[in-house]
Parts: C-alpha cells; structure tokens; sequence
C-alpha cells in the first residue's frame, strides 16, 4: 500500500509519549515526536528558535540574580538588574550610566519573591517580610526606591502585642496570667490573650503586671513569648468624644476606666459612625485625636460599640506578598497573619487605605472557604483574579459595578492551585504555574459559563513541563511564544494564538550547558525582546551573564567582531568555550576560544559572528493512514521520497543526511550561501517499523525554516 501523506501544520508542538499511541486524536497529526530547540509558528511551520547575544556580566557572579520588566512605554522600556542589595537597569541591550545602581532592601534569597505591578513611572513591589516599596523613575540614571509613603496603611481592631513575656498559672482552667513588665490595664478585663493556638479571657484586674484568667482553648506552655502573644479586641469601656466635627478638628476622648496606652498614638478609632486618629497621650483615661471623617453624635460609646484600631501590616503580622492595580485602586493581600485578606486603597489614590463605606474608600476583604489559601498572586483582568495555594478566586462588583467597601462579590472559580511563580496574561487567559509545579494551566472567562474556566495548558506536552517551572515570560512579536522557564535550567517555547487555536510546546536548551536563571520580556525598536540571566561555566569559573534573545542570531552568547587579521579576539567571556565562526556569513565551523579570549580562524573576514553552537531539530510522528488491511501502525513501512518545503534556510540535515543548499559556479566558495525558499527532495530512508519517521535538522549557525514536508509511504502488509 503506498500513499502520500503532507504534514503542513506543526501548531501542536511536541507530544506527550502517553500519546504516540493516540492517532485518532485530530492534534496528533498537528504534532511532533520531538521538537528540540525551535519554535513553532502561528501560521503552523517551525523556525530555529533565536540566538541570544552576550550584552555582559552581572554585578556579582557568584549570587543569583533576577531580571524584572519595567515598561514606562516602547520607548522607555527597561530591565532591571535585581542582586543582592542592588538594582542596576538595562536599555536597548546595555547597562545605563557606567556604574549606576541603586540601593534594595532586598536580599539574594529575597529577590525571586518580590511581586510587583507598575502604573506609568512607578512600581510597587511587595515582599511578605518587608512593607511594600515604590520604585520611581525620574530619569535614565534617576531611580528612587523607597518605602511606599502608605497615610494611613490599612488598620483594623486586630488588638496589639506586647513586648513583654507572659507566665500562667496554668495551661487550662481558671489561673492567673503574669507579666514580667508593665502590660494591662483595667479595662482589659473581658478581652482575649491568644498565643500559638492557646486563647484565655482576662476575667479580672489585679495590678499592670497581674490579670485573673479563664483558659478557653488550652495553651501549649505557662510561657508566652515577648511580641508573640496578642491582646485581642478594643479596651471594655465607654469611650465619650469632646466633638464630632468638623473634619480635622482636635478632640479629646475620654474613658469610663483605664485603657489609653502612649503608643497608641498614630492609631485609629471608630466611634459613632465616624473616624478619629489618636495624636497625643495624655493619660490612661484621655488622648488627643483629629477628626479624620464626621461623628453622628458626641455621646459616650458603650464597649464593643466603639474600637482601637492598629495598622495590620506590621514586621510581627507580616506584610502583602502580592499586589496589582485594579480598578484604578493598588490592591495587595497574602500577609503572614491574614493570608486570606485582600486590601485595595481608596479610588485614585495608592497611598491611601482610609476606612469607610464610600465607593471610593478603601476596602478589605477576606476569602472565606474551608480550608487556609494564602494569597500567592492577584491579577488584574476583566475581574480581580486572585490565585492561592488551594484554588482561584474572582472578586468583582455588582453587574456593571467596581469592587467597593459594601459591593463585592468574592467567587470560587477552581480548586486547583497556584505554585508561586509570577503569572502572565496573554490575550484573554491568564497563564500560571499549578501548586506542585507539574503543569502549566490556564484561567480565562468563559461566557458559556458566565465565569472563568480554568484548564490545563500543558495536557498533550506534560513531559515537557515536568521539572518543575521557576519563570513565565511572554513575546508577543515578531513570534508570539510564552516562554517558560524551567527549574532545570532549560526553557520552553509556548507558542499561544486563540485565535488560530495554537498552543504548540518546544523544548530549548541553552548552548554550551548554560543554564537560564531568570528572564524578562519588554519592548523594544518595534518587536519585543527577552532578556535572560544564563549561568555558563567559563574557564572552570562560575559566569552570569545578561544575553538577549535575537531571531536573526543563530548561536547562544554571541558577539559580532570585525577584526583585523584571521585572529578574533575579545572573546573572554567564552574563555575554554567551544563556539561557532561565521565569517561573512560563512559557517567556518567550530573553535575553541583560549584562555586569553581568542580563536585564529583559516581565513581572515570583514565581520566575524561567534558564539555556541545549538541545533534546531524536529522528529515527525509516524503517519497513520489505512492499508486495506488496516492501519499502518506496526506494520514495516518505507519512506519512499521525503519532499520538504523550506522558507529563507540555508542547510539542513534530514535523517543524518546534509541537502545540498550552494548553487556552485565561478567565486562562490567563499560567498555566503543564498537562503532558499522552495521543496527540496530527499532519497529513500529503507524499510522500518517506525512508520516513516523523519528527523529533519539544522547543525549549522544559519536560518532554517520548515513550512511542510510530504512523505511518500509504502507500508508492508506482511
């Protein structure tokens, strides 16, 4: 039986071996048996995945390091450079100012999990450990870190610690609660001490160091440590104000029993429907306030009518380990002591996290489910989507309507799981790491349902996301690919088009056994670029360099030189590297650069192109047709002519054998080879139970491109 099948379109990528046995699938004849260091096209053909250029070292070889996109617009687009304690910024591909850097808060073990969101020339950056920071971009070589200026950060009634340790009678039952300093006072009777699980209500007042007891929730020692344990609610007693307007008046307020401590001035109080923050201590019954929003009444508010409010995010309680801008509000939530809670400022205004019930106050939201989510990342699409440990979430407003402090509407979507890796919004899906790592999965909404549909992206290709994924780094142009950085130091090519329904994984692998550590997409001269940190091994020593992805280049770590003699030099970051030569655009093959950074090629050139060899590789699946006798799987078959259509490729290997791409005639040897667009014919390859099986290649630093290939197939019926 012998037929021809064409393969013209490769949007599957490669395919899972679960599937080899799969050809009723209709992706399998969309697919590869392996696709190695390429990238598969929207329009459905595979090109040789870009080169990157060497752009140089960073700060300190010997750290990790983290590259963040920071995009003002297209022309002032850049990367950053984040070590340890530093930050240095890239532009078109060079460092800015000789030796410009800033100053971080942010250590080497910190940096990989700084979340951030940018609003023109400012970005917020947030780390669990450390209040949240705004970066400001004054100039090219004018950057201000600092931390953000929050007036008022989010407050709450969520009590206070005290810096002094406790001792108890008792674990359990009815017992005495002593303070190795001055802690209580006589309106904390009826409020809760917790520690680690333990919980007590004080029941009776006996000095500033000395408070009866009844244990509700048994402690797990008669020792609380300093700072540690809490003092839950507001103090128990009425509390009067001297006025209730206007706003930013001075007030007093005044309490019925002992309550007022000196460090709550700064804090807030909510007392009559209005709000007050506490500016001066006069005693334990009096305080100074400002007004800060009007009070329906001066009359005296009874206990747990009124409350004492303190700033949540603190270095004991943590800060937000994510944040976005939604809705023109920044929005963080996942602290240590409410992983849950998501905050959003007041409308318009990102420093500010004044409490109200105004649509443009701030808000505070807390997801309720019945098991713990930490906030891992919020995203900011048609909806606040919020992605935690145990599932996704979508927080809106009513129909038509923001999220506001009485109007939000906070909805399960999935229970699958977030890893924390930094998710990507391409098009309409938002792109994220599932907990555990294994899988790349999507979330986009889906009007069928009238909500978001989460799915997995990597279902026909999870061999190659298995590993792990550590970044997610989208190119929208000149190719539309995701790339997908993995824990082993490889990456993926996700090539995404809804609208031409591809979602096509290749695996790439850096040159040289280099090993990608971190990467960035941002704009720039009309297409975007990715930036990457490759650690490579140089001369037995450790290197991190900053290279910079390039469809025209051909080689990893590249640098283009025009030297004077046959001798190239300035290689010294491939020191004991073996590399690639193209010499007037002339494959010379490969050289190993000496210790002092040269190779001497057989010919001197005008323009010189070296850096480390990669191959390009596709293997096609074997095909499935009927014989008259079934289908050809397992049956011996023989590809009896292997036609393939190329696009501007200049060589290629099919099978092991070389085509023959140079039109010989007079001073050609010399002379670059012409791409060539068109079929080039390809001899039998015999007799195999592997069904036809082509591997077509390219093991020279020149372009190559593969639209279509037609096999010719003649399958034994014996």
């Amino acid at each position: 039986m012998r037929t021809d099948t064409l393969s013209t379109n490769f949007s599957g990528g490669e395919i899972s071996p679960l599937l080899y046995g799969r050809p009723d699938l209709a992706k399998y004849a969309d697919s590869l048996k392996q696709a190695r260091d390429v990238v598969v096209m929207q329009h459905g053909g595979v090109r040789g995945r870009p080169g990157t250029d060497y752009l140089g070292e960073v700060k300190d070889s010997s750290k990790l390091t983290r590259l963040v996109p920071f995009v003002r617009d297209q022309d002032n687009a850049y990367v950053i450079e984040m070590g340890d304690g530093y930050a240095r910024f890239w532009k078109d591909g060079a460092l800015l100012g000789a030796i410009y850097e800033i100053a971080t808060p942010y250590t080497t073990s910190d940096i990989f999990n700084v979340d951030f969101t940018q609003g023109a020339d400012t970005m917020f950056l947030a780390l669990g450990t450390l209040p949240i920071y705004r970066l400001r971009r004054f100039g090219e070589t004018r950057w201000v870190l600092e931390a953000a200026p929050l007036d008022p950060a989010p407050f709450d009634a969520i009590g206070r610690r005290q810096a002094t340790a406790i001792t108890l009678g008792a674990t359990s039952g009815s017992t005495t609660a002593t303070a190795a300093a001055v802690a209580f006072l006589a309106s904390d009777v009826g409020r809760t001490i917790q520690h680690n699980g333990g919980e007590a209500t004080i029941t009776g007042y006996t000095s500033t160091t000395v408070v009866d007891v009844t244990v509700t929730s048994t402690f797990g020692s008669v020792t609380l440590t300093a700072s540690e344990w809490v003092l839950t609610g507001s103090p128990q007693t009425t509390c009067t104000p001297t006025d209730k307007e206007p706003v930013g008046k001075s007030t007093t307020l005044t309490l019925a029993a002992a309550g007022w401590r000196s460090d709550d001035v700064g804090r807030y109080v909510t007392l009559n429907g209005g709000l007050l923050k506490v500016t001066g201590y006069t005693s334990t019954l009096a305080v100074s306030a400002r007004i800060e929003s009007v009070l329906s009444s001066t009359t005296a508010s009874e206990a747990d009518a009124w409350t004492l409010e303190t700033a949540v995010w603190n270095a004991q309680d943590g800060y937000p380990a994510s944040v976005t801008l939604h809705q023109q509000r920044l929005v963080a939530g996942g602290s240590a002591r409410f992983p849950q809670t998501i905050w959003g400022s007041r409308a318009g205004l990102y420093n500010d996290f004044t409490k109200g019930t105004l649509d443009d106050d701030s808000y505070s939201f807390e997801l309720s489910s019945d098991e713990v989510n930490p906030v891992q990342f919020l995203s900011s699409n048609r909806d606040l989507v919020v992605l935690t440990y145990g599932g996704e979430w979508v927080l809106s407003g009513g129909i038509e309507k923001p999220i506001t402090p009485t109007n939000v509407r906070a909805t399960p979507q999935a229970k699958v799981g977030s890893a924390k890796v930094r998710p990507e919004q391409i098009d309409d899906d938002l792109y994220y790491a599932q907990r555990g790592l294994s899988a790349l999965r999507t979330l986009g909404y889906a009007i069928d349902v009238g909500g978001y549909r989460s799915g997995e992206a990597s279902t026909f290709s999870e061999h190659l996301v298995s590993g792990g994924v550590e970044n997610i780094s989208y190119q929208q142009s000149p190719e539309r690919v995701q790339w997908v950085q993995k824990s082993d130091g490889a990456y993926l090519a996700v090539t995404v088009s809804r609208e031409q329904a591809v979602r096509a994984f290749t695996l790439c692998t850096p040159a040289a056994d280099g090993v990608v550590e971190s990467m960035a997409t941002i704009p720039e001269g009309g297409e975007d670029k990715t930036y990457m940190i490759v650690r490579r091994t140089v001369n037995g020593a450790t290197k991190r360099y900053v290279e910079r992805m390039n469809w025209d280049a051909y080689q990893d770590c590249r640098v283009t030189k025009t030297p004077a003699s046959a001798t190239v030099s300035g290689l010294g970051h491939l020191a004991g590297v073996t590399v690639s030569a193209v010499a007037d655009g002339v494959d010379l093959g490969d050289f190993t650069v000496t210790a002092g950074g040269e190779i001497t090629l057989p010919r001197s050139a005008a323009s010189v192109a070296v850096g480390a060899r990669f191959t390009p590789l596709i293997r096609l699946l074997p095909p499935e047709f009927g014989t008259g006798m079934g289908a050809a799987a397992g049956k011996r078959v023989m590809n009896g002519k292997t036609l393939v259509l190329f696009k501007d490729t200049v060589g290629c290997n099919v099978n092991g054998q070389a085509l023959a791409f140079r039109e010989f005639g007079e001073d050609v040897l010399d002379a670059p080879v012409s791409a060539y667009s068109g079929w080039k014919d390809v001899s039998d390859f015999g007799w195999s139970v592997e069904a036809g099986e082509v591997e077509i290649s390219q093991p020279q630093s020149y372009p190559w491109t593969v639209l279509a290939v037609v096999r010719r197939v003649t399958a034994n019926p014996g």
